[in-house]
C-alpha cells in the first residue's frame, strides 16, 4: 500500500476547509490511491501544496509561490475559481477558469463543477425540465436577481428592467425583499421565477461561474453577460446572452416579449443545454482523473514516498477545448 499523500493548503479564502477540496474533486482522492491523503499544516512537510489566491484572506490577482512564502518543498498545485490567471513561475500544475491557456500542466475547471458537488446538486445540469409547460404554470414571479457583489454594469441593467417589471432582488445587491442567507433558497426563488439575471462580476474567456448553470438548475431562463466563449459550455439556445443584443434596451424588449409569449418561453426552457461540441476540460470526470493522476504521480516522485496507481493516459492540452 502506498504511504498517505501529505497535502497542505495555503492562501485560501476565509472559511475554507481542506475537506472541501476532496468533495469538489473526488477524482483527486481516487488518484491518491489506497494510501489516501493526510492533511498537514506545515507546507514544508507536504508532498503536494495546493495554493489559491487569497493570501491573508484577501483576493490577489498575482498568485504567490508557496516555496517562497511557506517553505514548500513538494509539488505545487494552484487552484482558483476566481478570474485569476495561473503563473507557472509560482506553481507546477494549475486548475483555473482559463480557456486559452494551452499547457499540459493546466486544466480548465469552471467553479460550478465543484461547487455543485459541495451542495449536493446531483441533477443532470444538461437535462431540460421534463415538463416545461407545467414548470411555467407554477411560476409566480417575473425575474430574480440574487447577487452579493455590487457591480455597476449589472445593477444598471437590473434597474432598467425593474422600470418595466418588478425584479425580485434577494441578495445584498439592490435588495428589495427578505430572503434566507442560504444557498438552497436561491433555487426555490428561481423555480418561482421565469428569468434570472446571471451577469458575471467580470468578463474573461472561459470565466463561466455558477451563475448561469444555477439558473438552469433552478428551472428558469438565465439572462447572461460575461464569458464571450460561454456557448462552448452551454448551448446558446437555452439562455439569453447580452452580447447577442445591440443594447440593454433591446435585450429588455426580448425578455418582455418572451414573458408575453408562453410558447416562445417554453421553447427556450426546452432547448438543448449541452454544447454542440463535447468539452475536454474539467467538466469531464475522466479528464479530471487523468489530470489528478499526473499531479499525484509527480508529487510522489518528487518526495519518493511510494508510488500511486498506474497513471492514466497523458493529459493533452485542454485550454482551447
Amino acid at each position: 500500500m502506498s504511504a498517505p499523500l501529505r497535502v497542505a493548503f495555503v492562501d485560501f479564502w476565509p472559511g475554507f476547509a481542506p475537506a472541501d477540496f476532496t468533495v469538489r474533486f473526488a477524482e483527486f482522492g481516487e488518484a491518491a490511491g489506497a494510501g489516501g491523503c493526510e492533511v498537514v499544516a506545515d507546507a514544508r512537510a507536504a508532498d503536494l501544496v495546493v495554493a489559491s489566491c487569497f493570501p491573508d484572506g484577501q483576493r490577489t490577482t498575482r498568485p504567490r509561490d508557496p516555496r517562497t512564502t511557506a517553505g514548500a518543498r513538494g509539488v505545487r498545485l494552484f487552484w482558483t475559481g476566481e478570474n485569476v490567471r495561473p503563473d507557472f513561475s509560482t506553481c507546477d500544475f494549475a486548475l483555473s477558469f482559463c480557456r486559452d491557456l494551452v499547457d499540459p500542466r493546466h486544466l480548465r475547471v469552471p467553479n460550478y463543477v465543484g461547487l455543485h458537488r459541495v451542495h449536493g446538486l446531483a441533477a443532470d445540469l444538461y437535462a431540460p425540465p421534463a415538463d416545461p409547460a407545467a414548470l411555467l404554470r407554477g411560476k409566480t414571479r417575473f425575474c430574480a436577481y440574487v447577487q452579493k457583489n455590487r457591480v455597476a454594469m449589472r445593477e444598471e441593467f437590473v434597474r432598467a428592467l425593474s422600470r418595466r417589471r418588478r425584479v425580485d432582488c434577494a441578495g445584498p445587491s439592490l435588495n428589495n425583499m427578505p430572503f434566507p442567507a442560504e444557498r438552497g433558497a436561491k433555487y426555490s426563488l428561481y423555480r418561482e421565477s421565469k428569468f434570472a439575471i446571471a451577469f458575471e462580476n467580470e468578463a474573461a474567456a472561459g470565466y463561466t461561474s455558477e451563475k448561469l448553470p444555477d439558473a438552469l438548475l433552478g428551472g428558469c431562463v438565465p439572462v447572461y453577460w460575461g464569458d464571450p466563449t460561454v456557448a462552448r459550455d452551454f448551448h446558446p439556445g437555452c439562455f439569453l446572452d447580452r452580447r447577442d443584443f445591440a443594447s440593454d434596451a433591446e435585450l429588455i424588449e426580448r425578455i418582455l416579449a418572451l414573458d408575453r409569449d408562453d410558447a416562445a418561453y417554453v421553447a427556450l426552457l426546452s432547448a438543448p443545454r449541452r454544447p454542440a461540441r463535447p468539452l475536454r476540460d474539467g467538466t469531464d470526470p475522466s479528464t479530471l482523473r487523468r489530470f489528478f493522476a499526473e499531479v499525484v504521480a509527480a508529487a510522489r516522485a518528487a518526495t519518493g514516498r511510494g508510488t500511486s496507481a498506474a497513471p492514466l493516459a497523458p493529459l493533452t492540452p485542454t485550454g482551447s477545448a
